[in-house]
């Protein structure tokens, strides 16, 4: 069981959440994914680790309701428990040596702020959002 640490609504009907997940934590990378279900009889559906914090195991989520399963993970609270967190998964955003990193998008890309492929940050002269 994975227990909610927090949770913040960014907009109406995008949610962000804090779930203790200390293995995921422990190897997450920026780009990478878990599987969640929220009960037994829940459906598993995928979201994108926007953070992750190894000392306090924990990943933070961001997404929007748009069905039964992230409406009813939307609908949560803290202390709530989440049966199943799969993951890390996926392969991890690749950033060559260009100089500079520009992220363009919408409200939905801003997580991107979070974390960013740590050799982005080493590579990048200049970081615009």
């Amino acid at each position: 069981m994975h227990r909610i640490v927090s949770k913040r609504e960014l907009a109406p009907k995008i949610k962000l959440l804090e779930i203790e997940a200390l293995e995921v934590a422990e190897k997450a990378k920026a780009g990478q994914f878990v599987i969640l279900r929220i009960d037994d009889k829940g459906e598993r559906f995928p979201l994108t680790v926007v953070d992750w914090d190894k000392k306090k195991g924990t990943i933070t989520l961001i997404f929007l309701e748009v069905g039964v399963s992230t409406e009813r993970l939307g609908a949560l609270k803290v202390e709530d428990e989440i049966v199943d967190v799969l993951g890390p998964l996926g392969n991890p955003s690749h950033v060559k040596q260009y100089g500079s990193v520009c992220v363009i998008g919408e409200e939905l890309v801003l997580p991107l702020r979070f974390r960013l492929p740590e050799p982005s940050k080493r590579q990048a002269a200049r970081l615009s959002l």
